[in-house]
């Protein structure tokens, strides 16, 4: 495999769920190696979110997608943190590595004694990353914080949502995928710049302030203008006509911008409709922005007789800026996707091989930003890495094993059937309530992942 950037860089993962298992599986697909470190009665949460084929028997927390997606390719080990032998073999760890990222809330690793300035006097050079909600300092920075409402708190749902109704939050926490490249992006920098001046850095990320950024116009138009802008539901403010319009089938829909004259006759003739750029209600721009509700009524007159997919085509070949709106099961059985190669197919222990989407949409000459193989086994490589970079023996680890100090068997604090019982989705009881779309038994097989490829 050729080179790639990180080859060489370790890093210590610290991170849980999304944001900054995202950071570091970015690292990691650049080459670097990524160790994970959990507790065994402070596991990832996702261990046990979105299991394959929804079956918890067995060693569930090694194979829930969740957990997959954003830990392929890295390494685990255990240490229990609460315990001070496990903080003192932590601090034996960072002497051997370049980077630190942990996402715990304020003060917990200042508590442990694990805070930058206690482990720069271990390595010197040391890159450490903290992300939280807020920010390791200021009068918010000791608050709860979620994607669900550091979105909001961003100023992105002032301005979400249809004309004379509540702000809405978008469909994803978006916040976390945005601060796990933010921070990847962070990270990067230190490491040039300790290249070029030996230092280290310390780099305090707040996932709040990542996530303003994506509110730019909106600020830039108060500052500059004194102008706070409103719930506009899927119209712009600056074209017409702009929208999702619904197409034939089962919730499907196809989302189209047309930015000037040239673009309206294109839609139209390409529509089979040239009179619809000759009717005076849509001469110019300011005349379709005040007859829109007739203009998506007439756009949607021929959508809904179209396949979403194939107005696209018909739309894009015409110049008209028009995309299917792809539900998640179109995304994975997308061509276009499918030919660049976006997916990898990583064995997932127990469940078999399974698409994992890669976390940099960038395409590089000389490498591929690749999932390097499975996610890890809770504790998989403490032998590996407790033993190979610090010496300790077997009978050391078998009593740390013993001690509970690390391990490879979650400790939770519910019984083992309740706790099966916990993560196993009522998927029947979802499809009813509308939670679900649809139930597909052959989903493997469309996926081309089935037992008999």
């Amino acid at each position: 495999m050729p080179d790639r950037p990180l080859d060489g860089v370790r890093v210590l993962d610290l991170t849980q769920v999304y944001a900054g298992p995202t950071c570091t599986r970015i690292l990691c697909d650049l080459g670097a190696e990524v160790i994970k470190v959990e507790g065994v009665a402070r596991a990832d949460s996702t261990r046990g979110a979105v299991l394959p084929d929804n079956n918890a028997e067995g060693d569930f927390w090694n194979r829930a997608a969740y957990f997959v997606f954003r830990n392929a390719g890295k390494k685990a080990v255990t240490l229990d943190l609460n315990n001070a032998e496990g903080v003192e073999l932590f601090k034996r760890l960072v002497a051997h590595a370049d980077v630190v990222v942990e996402s715990f809330t304020p003060r917990v690793l200042r508590q442990h004694g694990l805070h930058y300035e206690a482990l720069r006097e271990l390595k010197p050079d040391l890159v450490m990353i903290s992300l939280s909600g807020y920010g390791q300092t200021g009068p918010w920075a000791d608050y709860s914080a979620y994607g669900t409402g550091l979105e909001p708190a961003s100023g992105v749902s002032s301005f979400t949502g249809y004309r004379d109704g509540e702000p809405l939050r978008s469909g994803i926490s978006f916040t976390d995928p945005l601060t796990g490249i933010v921070a990847a992006a962070a990270v990067l920098c230190a490491l040039h710049y300790r290249r070029r001046s030996g230092k280290g850095q310390y780099i305090d990320l707040s996932e709040h302030e990542a996530a303003i950024p994506v509110a730019g116009y909106a600020l830039m138009d108060y500052l500059l203008n004194g102008r706070l802008p409103q719930r506009i539901g899927n119209r712009s403010p600056w074209y017409v006509p702009q929208g999702c319009y619904r197409c034939r089938g089962d919730d499907t829909w196809l989302a189209i911008t047309v930015r000037n004259d040239a673009e309206w006759q294109a839609l139209c003739d390409a529509v089979g409709h040239p009179e619809w750029a000759d009717d005076e209600r849509f001469a110019d721009v300011l005349s379709r922005w005040r007859h829109h509700d007739e203009i998506d009524a007439l756009i949607e007159s021929w959508t809904r007789e179209h396949d979403h997919i194939e107005a696209m085509r018909l739309l894009q070949a015409a110049g008209v800026i028009a995309a299917a709106v792809l539900n998640p099961k179109q995304v994975l059985l997308d061509p276009h996707l499918r030919e660049r190669g976006y997916f990898d197919v990583v064995e997932v222990p127990g469940a078999g091989p399974r698409p994992v989407p890669r976390q940099l949409g960038a395409r590089f000459a000389s490498f591929e930003p690749s999932a390097r193989g499975p996610a890890p086994k809770l504790g998989e490589h403490n032998r590996e890495v407790l033993q190979g970079l610090l010496g300790l023996s077997d009978e050391e680890l078998a009593r740390l094993q013993e001690q509970g100090v690390i391990g490879d068997e979650p400790q939770f604090a519910a019984p083992m059937p309740a706790v099966r019982a916990l993560v196993q989705w009522p998927l029947t009881t979802f499809l009813q309530m509308g939670a679900l779309a649809a139930l597909e038994p052959d989903y493997k097989a469309q996926l081309g992942i089935d037992d008999k490829s």
